[in-house]
């Protein structure tokens, strides 16, 4: 697999306990060349015998991934989200402003690349610190130092193929015009649960219900002799599916 370029930083609520929230929003405009995912080498600690050049032991204490990137023609808001600081203004005319004692909440944050691997990060601790170059031909950003921190399950930092994303079985259901209460079941293959489900607003024939990684589709009867569909959207671990979902037309 050939990982290139940056497709977008996604942010959204920490995640301590190691699932991926379902809802995250792009972090604003990644300054380009800019982000990198770095790992340092180890520490390490030897131990010798007198007079002897090769270690008896070698303990490595290994440090994860860090995430380095800068954003561009930061606003207020993020000012205060990722900087720290309160508003001192109002909300039609916001007003930065920190004196340092702030403290930024962890994030959770996904790196999409354009082509290959995506990483999540969803405990993210973020030290966010002012580069202003106030000249012709400088700009206002802001650097972004990204540490993964522990998690209560799972890993710290996730890679994955970010083309694959959430993979549910089955991919679509179909139904007859008779009511069903019973229903339809999608399960989808996750490391968390389902953490949305739902269909599209106005599909008022159908209930659409989640339980662990199980979701579930009733439906009433369909009395008109056209059949009707919908689309159902899944997500988990922060990925999405669309499943459609057809009834039959009563019949003639």
């Amino acid at each position: 697999m050939i990982t290139l370029g940056l497709s977008e930083i996604l942010v959204g609520t920490a995640a301590p306990g190691g699932t991926m929230p379902g809802s995250m929003t792009k972090i604003g405009k990644t300054y380009q060349e800019t982000c990198v995912i770095n790992q340092e080498r180890a520490e390490v600690t030897e131990h010798y015998e007198e007079g002897r050049a090769a270690p008896e032991v070698r303990l490595k204490q290994k440090k994860v991934p860090v995430l380095t990137f800068s954003l561009l023609d930061p606003d207020v808001a993020e000012l205060i989200a990722y900087v720290g600081g309160t508003n001192l203004g109002t909300v039609d005319a916001p007003k930065w402003g920190m004196d340092g004692s702030e403290i930024v909440a962890n994030k959770a944050i996904r790196v999409k690349s354009e082509q290959g691997l995506w990483v999540d990060i969803p405990n993210a601790d973020i030290e966010a610190v002012v580069n202003a170059r106030l000249t012709k031909k400088g700009l206002f950003m802001v650097d972004f130092i990204v540490t993964p921190m522990a998690v209560t399950a799972g890993k710290a930092i996730h890679a994955y193929d970010g083309s694959s994303g959430l993979v549910v079985d089955p991919t679509s259901l179909t139904f007859t015009a008779a009511a069903d209460a019973v229903g339809q079941e999608i399960t989808a293959t996750s490391t968390g649960n389902v953490t949305y489900a739902a269909a599209e607003p106005g599909a008022d024939w159908l209930v659409v219900t989640r339980a662990l990684k199980v979701v579930t589709v009733t439906v009433l009867a369909n009395t008109n002799s056209e059949a009707r569909s919908t689309n159902v959207t899944i997500i988990a671990d922060g990925f999405t599916a669309v499943v459609p979902v057809t009834q039959a037309g009563a019949a003639a």
